[in-house]
């Protein structure tokens, strides 16, 4: 059985230090950013209000997976299409350089969890149910993730749109549109 959690509310449970251990025995082999993320910073940026982290907790208080939400912006290129941009944009912002997004900024299953047990729609499917609240309440058009190449295909199997390539961090940010 797998409950969720957000940081605070695991912190209340567990305690500071508890839950630090736990969040410090998160392993992402694959991935040592987002491994560093849930280790060093998931506390400070939920404590400076930069991020809010979710947490997929089984047995033991074992963290299996993760994801933060943020808000953020979104260059809008001039290579892009036409069309794009004015659905980037939205009403009112015609000649916008930048627009502002929801950010799915980090999204991980420990290694060790079993690959059912945090699957990218389950994730997806609880991220866009806080969106509609959230949305419901101060607005916003759409929901932004940064990725390395090798993951496009799947994302945009999720609806995901790939607006453009940051070859300086080398990530592709693509976009949903919701609501």
């Amino acid at each position: 059985m797998m409950d969720i959690f957000t940081l605070p509310e695991f912190i209340a449970i567990l305690g500071e230090d508890e839950a630090q251990k736990a969040l410090s025995s998160f392993s992402v082999q694959k991935n040592l950013d987002v491994e560093k993320f849930i280790r060093e910073n998931a506390i400070p940026y939920q404590r400076h209000h930069n991020a809010r982290t979710y947490l997929f907790v089984g047995d033991s208080f074992h963290i299996c997976g993760f994801f933060s939400l943020s808000l953020s912006c979104l260059e809008v290129p001039d290579e892009i299409s036409a069309n794009m941009k004015r659905k980037m944009r939205g009403f009112g912002r015609s000649s916008a350089k930048t627009v502002p997004c929801y950010l799915l900024g980090q999204l991980a299953r420990e290694d060790s969890a079993p690959h059912d047990s945090v699957s990218l729609q389950s994730v997806l499917d609880i991220v866009l149910g806080y969106l509609d609240t959230i949305q419901e309440a101060i607005g916003g058009r759409f929901l932004r993730i940064d990725c390395e190449d090798k993951l496009i295909h799947l994302y945009e199997a999720y609806g995901f749109k790939k607006v453009y390539r940051d070859d300086e961090l080398e990530l592709n940010q693509m976009i949903m549109f919701i609501g």
